[in-house]
C-alpha cells in the first residue's frame, strides 16, 4: 500500500508538468492593433468589425485587441514606428507620411486618375499583388487602400475648372500644390486640410482640396458653400503588421489572418467609406445654401490635359515610373468597367 501511495505521489507532479504546456498552448496569440482614430470614428468601427470577425474565426488561436484613440501612440506620423518597434503588432496609418519608404504608393495620389475610393483602393491592392510597390519587404500589409479622392470645396462659386483661376488654395502635399497651380489657382503656403477651414472663414483662403468625410471632421463642410467634383487624387492608407510577429504565428493563425485580410479588408474599407461619402454628398446637395457642381466630360478632359504635366513629372522622378502609372491606369479602368 505504501508503495502504491509513493508511486501515485511521484506521478502527480510529472502529470502536472505534462499537462501545463498543453493548457498554455491553447491560449490565443493576442495582437495589439493601434490607431489614432477615435473609438467612434468610421475607420475604428471598420477595424473593430474586422477584429470581431478574426476573433470569431480564430477563437482559441488568435485574438485582435483594439487600441483606438492613440492609446499606444497619438502621433499619426508614427504609427509605422509603433509597429516596427513592437509597441503595437498592427496599426492603421498613412504611407504618405513616409514617402521615402513607400514612394510608389503615391501613384494613387496623381490627379484625375482614380475617381472613387473603390477605384483607388482596388487598383492599389492589385499593384501590391503584382509586387510593384517598394518598401514593403520588412512590413506585412494586411490592407493597402486609399481615401476618397479630394475635390474642391470653396467659399466662392466653382461651377467649372475655369472658375478656379486666381482662387487662393491650400495644398496638403507637393502633388496637390502642382495640380492647383496647373489649374490656375494660387496655393498659399502654411495651410493644409487641418487648418484651412478657419483660413477660409477669415477670407485668407478661397478653397481647399478635401473629401466629404474629412471635411466634416475639419469643418470645411461647414465653411464652404460650393463644391466642384474634380478628383485630384486620393491618399494611400494601409494597415501595417510587424513582419517578425507575423512570421512567428502558427500556420493556423496565419491562415485565419490571411483569409480575413487583403481583398476582404479592402472591400470592408471601400464599402464603408464609399457609403459615408455618398451619404455626405447627398446631405450637401440637400442643403439650401450649398451648390454641388459635377464635372462634364469636356471639363474632365480639359482638367486631364492641364494636370498631364504633373503626372509626367512624377513618373520621370521614379524608377519605372511610366510603367507604374500605366499599370495603375489600367487597373483603375478595370475597376471602373466592372462597376
Amino acid at each position: 500500500m505504501n508503495l502504491v501511495r509513493y508511486l501515485i505521489g511521484s506521478l502527480i507532479p510529472a502529470i502536472a508538468l505534462i499537462l501545463a504546456p498543453q493548457s498554455s498552448a491553447q491560449e490565443p496569440v493576442v495582437l495589439k492593433f493601434a490607431t489614432t482614430e477615435p473609438p467612434a470614428s468610421i475607420a475604428t468601427q471598420i477595424w473593430q468589425r474586422w477584429a470581431d470577425q478574426v476573433n470569431k474565426d480564430g477563437k482559441g488561436v488568435i485574438e485582435i485587441k483594439m487600441f483606438a484613440g492613440g492609446a499606444l501612440g497619438r502621433d499619426p506620423r508614427n504609427q509605422l514606428t509603433l509597429v516596427q518597434s513592437g509597441v503595437a503588432d498592427i496599426a492603421f496609418g498613412f504611407p504618405w507620411f513616409t514617402p521615402g519608404k513607400f514612394p510608389d504608393n503615391l501613384v494613387v495620389s496623381l490627379p484625375t486618375i482614380a475617381r472613387s475610393v473603390g477605384e483607388g483602393s482596388y487598383a492599389l491592392w492589385r499593384l501590391h499583388e503584382k509586387k510593384l510597390l517598394r518598401g514593403w519587404d520588412d512590413v506585412v500589409p494586411l490592407m493597402q487602400a486609399t481615401s476618397s479622392p479630394v475635390i474642391v470645396m470653396s467659399t466662392k462659386p466653382v461651377p467649372n475648372i475655369e472658375a478656379l483661376k486666381g482662387l487662393r488654395s491650400s495644398a496638403s502635399t507637393p502633388l496637390q500644390m502642382q495640380s492647383v497651380q496647373t489649374l490656375g489657382a494660387s496655393p498659399v503656403s502654411g495651410f493644409n486640410f487641418s487648418n484651412s477651414a478657419e483660413a477660409m472663414s477669415r477670407g485668407v483662403l478661397d478653397m481647399d482640396l478635401i473629401g466629404f468625410t474629412p471635411s466634416v471632421i475639419f469643418k470645411q463642410f461647414d465653411v464652404a458653400n460650393y463644391a466642384l467634383e474634380l478628383p485630384l487624387g486620393p491618399s494611400p492608407v494601409a494597415i501595417f503588421m510587424n513582419k517578425n510577429v507575423y512570421d512567428q504565428l502558427s500556420p493556423k493563425a496565419k491562415e485565419i489572418l490571411d483569409r480575413n485580410s487583403g481583398p476582404v479588408l479592402v472591400k470592408m474599407w471601400v464599402d464603408a467609406i464609399g457609403a459615408r461619402e455618398s451619404e455626405l454628398r447627398e446631405k450637401w446637395k440637400a442643403a439650401p445654401n450649398k451648390q454641388l457642381s459635377s464635372m462634364s466630360d469636356a471639363d474632365m478632359k480639359r482638367a486631364e490635359e492641364a494636370v498631364a504635366s504633373v503626372i509626367k513629372d512624377w513618373a520621370r522622378s521614379q524608377p519605372n515610373g511610366d510603367a507604374l502609372v500605366q499599370t495603375f491606369r489600367d487597373e483603375v479602368a478595370k475597376v471602373r468597367q466592372a462597376q
